[in-house]
């Protein structure tokens, strides 16, 4: 969000003294004034704001579309309100006041964004050039081993190894927390001793409780934004009781010393659970109900990555290829990314602000062509209609791929449309199949999406230039 839009908006509103409340509700965000003789209205004319403004006896709203919460986000930044007055609230009535943990979890990712997608155009650049050299000429195979491709490698993964910290500043910074003690946390796995524990090597425990040899499953998104959240609670608990001398210490202190430690013993037996049972009763629904497992790993994948628990399908996918020769679960993991592919597409074609436009059309392109974090996190979670859609998309793909046995004879990270060639098979269809289930996922999870916008916007509200009432 560029500063001379925001100083716009607060030019009409007649100045930051003039706001008396800030909400966010629905894709709009509205300032509530304390004088309508204060607004500007010729800021209208002469730059490019859009608002819509309601006067109902001594109230005046002024509604300003943000369906990416950026301005929202900007003007709770400010710290610029009256302190006696009420708080700043993300809900159009407080009545109505709803939580959604989907919403924001996408308004924590959308601040990385710009890191995020260029990060991922190097990574893309990097695998097309892989794939040249995979089914091109030997003389290339001197690039893919040098250092300078090592090294452009590591820049493009950089924000993903990152990420954990990223998403525990950003989420601290929503929650007007301390960044430095989230940074900490987030990057608790980085330290070489703890990565080394964790190698698998040996088992690890930790008051007595067993802690699960992934690291990463430690780090997985969701987990740092609910810890964040949590030390954010209780650094402003504290503060409130803590004496002037000991303000700003007691609450680190307490978060580093309690929180972490209980944050790890939840999550160490969970994932233990999760070591122990999810491989094996995945391989025993390939074995027994192949079908049906495939089109729900294509419906909850999504849901597996948000949470962590893709880490498990790698030994999975390697049984497969030793069994069998190919993988039906990589095939479930390509519709499922493609599926938020689809939902991403739809939200960009239905939405009316320029920036969540431009945002959805780039997620779109990195989802099918193999980075779907922009896509599921700052682009579909921001709607559960579009969040569900996907994961319909992905189940619809899913049961083609079952019901012929689609499979993929190579291993692959993130499979995308770069992938497609993992999937030839001499003197069979496998191919086919596959670019005919890829399109079934695009088409519903886009399709329906567009469908569910279409019926928001149609009972939602207009946003003329200006209107009074």
């Amino acid at each position: 969000m560029h500063d001379t839009q925001i100083e716009d908006w607060l030019k009409l509103a007649g100045g930051k003294e003039n706001i008396k409340l800030v909400e966010h509700n629905k894709g709009t965000t509205t300032l509530l004034l304390k004088d309508s003789t204060q607004l500007n209205m010729s800021v209208l004319a002469s730059a490019d704001v859009v608002a819509d403004i309601r006067v109902t006896g001594e109230q005046c709203h002024l509604v300003i579309r943000d369906e990416s919460s950026l301005i929202y986000n900007t003007l709770l930044g400010m710290d610029a309100w009256d302190s006696t007055g009420k708080a700043l609230q993300e809900a159009g009535h407080t009545k109505k006041n709803r939580f959604s943990i989907l919403h924001f979890v996408s308004d924590v990712f959308r601040p990385l964004m710009p890191a995020f997608l260029g990060a991922a155009v190097i990574k893309i650049l990097l695998a097309i050039i892989t794939l040249m050299d995979t089914y091109g000429s030997a003389d290339s195979s001197a690039l893919m081993d040098s250092q300078t491709f090592t090294i452009f490698r590591i820049i493009g993964d950089s924000v993903i190894y990152l990420l954990p910290v990223l998403v525990a500043i950003s989420t601290a910074y929503r929650l007007k927390s301390n960044i430095y003690v989230a940074a900490s946390i987030g990057g608790l796995m980085f330290h070489p001793e703890m990565t080394m524990m964790m190698s698998g090597e040996q088992d690890v425990h930790f008051l007595g409780l067993p802690l699960v040899s992934q690291p990463a499953f430690y780090t997985t998104t969701i987990w740092v934004i609910l810890t964040i959240c949590a030390a954010s609670y209780l650094e402003k608990a504290v503060q409130r009781i803590s004496p002037k001398f000991s303000k700003g210490m007691v609450a680190p202190f307490l978060t580093l010393l309690i929180l972490v430690p209980l944050v790890l013993m939840i999550l160490g037996p969970v994932g233990t659970w999760v070591d122990e049972y999810l491989p094996e009763a995945l391989d025993s629904l390939l074995a027994n109900a192949p079908v049906v497992t495939v089109m729900l790993l294509g419906a909850v994948f999504s849901l597996m990555l948000v949470m962590g628990l893709h880490y498990w399908v790698l030994a999975i996918i390697i049984n497969e290829m030793v069994m069998d020769g190919g993988s039906m679960v990589i095939a479930a993991m390509m519709v499922a990314i493609v599926g938020q592919a689809g939902a991403s597409l739809a939200n960009g074609l239905r939405s009316k602000e320029p920036v969540s436009r431009r945002l959805a059309f780039w997620a779109t392109g990195t989802a099918l062509l193999g980075v779907v974090e922009p896509a599921l996190y700052a682009v579909n979670m921001r709607k559960r209609s579009s969040f569900y859609a996907a994961l319909l998309g992905g189940a619809a793909g899913g049961l083609y791929f079952g019901l012929l046995s689609v499979k993929a004879f190579a291993i692959v990270g993130n499979p995308s449309l770069i992938s497609l060639p993992l999937f030839i098979e001499e003197s069979s269809l496998n191919l086919l199949h596959t670019c005919i289930g890829v399109v079934i996922a695009f088409v519903v999870s886009g399709g329906l999406t567009y469908w569910m916008a279409g019926k928001g916007q149609t009972l939602g509200q207009t946003s003329p230039k200006a209107s009074m009432e």
